[in-house]
């Protein structure tokens, strides 16, 4: 499959057949160049939307401070005119807002889905010792199994409710599968662990709620990234710069 920066836009944008879609996110999972290439063309669209952004906010300054002079010299029957000219530019305006307003979590929501893809089509192999099970997990979520995967990883939860290796993977299969309100309760479960040297628990569960997309879900979000950001934990330099997009 042809995987130019034409077919990484098209993925971005949801315009690839469900054949080109799948064969695409097959190709994602052994080929950490293209995993690069699709984190860096949304990484640069994100920039590129907040600099367009940026100048169009510049832009209405400066249309502002104009009005502003013009009205101060608009007296008599013209203030009609201008009335009516206020009318017009107020719901021009309220237009601009409301595109600028869902420019950022259309942004933030193309960062998300394109750190799940990158990050979460495949896990690696495990090496860890306490569980045979781990690795038959691995391998079934590997081959595109989720829901056989998710059994595994429940039993071995079952025996060892202390194994954060399957309580990661299994908040990672419920993601992949949508089943985000089971996901959360995982990486919520993972992120109160004390004992780990690394714990992504939070940035898991920030994505999670983004990607969820209920009502108050994005502000517990944010503070769930400012959270992690100012304790220095695992997802830090990610939640720097997806805090940019909300």
């Amino acid at each position: 499959m042809n995987t130019d920066l034409e077919t990484i836009e098209n993925y971005v944008n949801g315009q690839l057949s469900a054949e080109d879609r799948a064969q695409f996110e097959a190709t994602l999972r052994t080929d950490p160049a293209l995993a690069d290439a699709l984190a860096f063309y949304v990484m640069s669209k994100r920039v590129a939307q907040a600099q367009a952004r940026e100048q169009r906010l510049r832009e209405f300054d400066a249309l502002r401070n104009k009005n502003a002079r013009i009205g101060q010299r608009i007296t008599g029957t013209w203030i009609l005119y201008a009335a009516a000219a206020c009318i017009v530019f107020l719901l021009g305006l309220s237009w601009y807002f409301f595109s600028l307003s869902t420019e950022p979590a259309a942004v933030a929501s193309q960062q998300v889905d394109a750190y799940i893809t990158a990050q979460f089509s495949q896990l690696p192999t495990t090496m860890d010792a306490r569980s045979d099970s781990l690795k038959i997990g691995v391998d079934l979520f590997n081959k595109g199994n989720l829901g056989e995967a998710a059994t595994v990883f429940g039993g071995i939860l079952a025996q060892h409710p202390d194994n954060d290796t399957a309580l990661k993977y299994a908040g990672i299969v419920s993601l992949r599968q949508g089943n985000y309100d089971k996901a959360i309760d995982q990486f919520d479960r993972l992120s109160q662990r004390t004992d780990l040297y690394a714990n992504p628990g939070l940035f898991y569960k920030s994505l999670t709620l983004l990607k969820r997309g209920r009502p108050m879900d994005k502000s517990q979000a944010e503070k769930l990234l400012r959270e992690l950001i100012s304790r220095n934990l695992e997802g830090k330099r990610e939640a720097q710069e997806l805090l940019k997009t909300l």
